[in-house]
């Protein structure tokens, strides 16, 4: 009885363990060459409309990010490998700004550093994923 019971937990936490590395449908981490070409325009910040404010990503050379955090432009570098994608923010203007757009700035910085996945949609949105709730979801400017 005792070796059933361990049987079926080793295969329960098995199928959990295959479940939760790869959903469904999930998409493969990006490729630099995904990133770069056109600025990618941000409409969602942990799942609130950025609305008018102008935040963008430009992956401008391998491992270089930069763009524009709803006031101040800023710098950043990124680190893509087999399972992850991290970003690390550098420098920041530093234009004051009307506080919706100075707390959404702080906001999106903040989300960058959290990230820890990258991953390009069917219809070519740009996601970016982290712990606690992080996503920035962007598509190519126009």
């Amino acid at each position: 009885m005792q070796t059933l019971k361990l049987s079926l937990l080793a295969g329960a936490a098995m199928t959990l363990a295959a479940c939760s590395s790869h959903p469904t449908g999930s998409t493969a981490m990006v490729t630099t060459e995904q990133l770069q070409g056109s600025v990618w325009q941000v409409n969602t910040l942990n799942g609130s409309d950025v609305g008018d404010a102008l935040v963008t990503l430009n992956f401008h050379e391998p491992g270089r990010l930069a763009g524009k955090a709803a006031c101040n432009n800023y710098m950043a570098s990124y680190t893509l490998e087999d399972d992850s994608f991290t970003v690390k923010t550098g420098g920041v203007t530093m234009m004051a700004c009307p506080q919706p757009l100075m707390k959404l700035e702080q906001q999106f910085l903040g989300a960058l550093e959290g990230v820890n996945q990258a991953d390009i949609t069917e219809d070519g949105q740009l996601v970016l994923s982290g712990a606690d709730e992080v996503r920035i979801e962007a598509s190519r400017q126009k």
